[in-house]
């Protein structure tokens, strides 16, 4: 029997699991960022890590902190009570966007905001992007 294809590419290392709860996630985000495939991994597997949807925000998020929020149920996740950088206006927070590639095809966004007072502590924020669309002509069989 074919195996169904899948809209998503495969996670990271095939499906190995990188990660089997949340301290897992925070131990490594503590010493170092994760990797593409690492937030990727961590992104579609939320739930099974036993990550759930913050509903308030967090306010002075701890360094390593790993905080999982529905942008569309949480509107101002961003104000989280540090200082972050802010544009030439003084008023803005500058963001620096960047779409990452996992086996060369991009499908997360990245937003970076760079802390006021301590040049090492920034906030990154992950969203997953779109599915890329099907190739043309369908590209599998009938």
């Amino acid at each position: 029997m074919a195996r169904p294809v899948s809209a998503q590419p495969p996670l990271a290392h095939g499906d190995q699991e990188l990660f089997t709860c949340l301290a897992d996630v925070e131990s490594v985000a503590k010493t170092r960022w994760l990797k593409n495939k690492e937030v990727l991994f961590v992104l579609r597997r939320c739930a099974s890590l036993g990550m759930q949807a913050s509903s308030d925000i967090i306010q002075y998020p701890r360094s390593g902190q790993v905080v999982l929020y529905d942008r569309n149920a949480v509107k101002h996740f961003r104000r989280d009570a540090h200082e972050w950088k802010k544009k030439r206006d003084g008023k803005t927070v500058r963001e620096d966007h960047e779409k990452l590639k996992i086996d060369g095809v991009q499908l997360l966004t990245c937003c970076y905001a760079h802390s006021e007072a301590t040049p090492t502590f920034h906030r990154r924020i992950y969203w997953l992007l779109a599915p890329p669309p099907p190739p043309p002509g369908g590209g599998g069989r009938p």
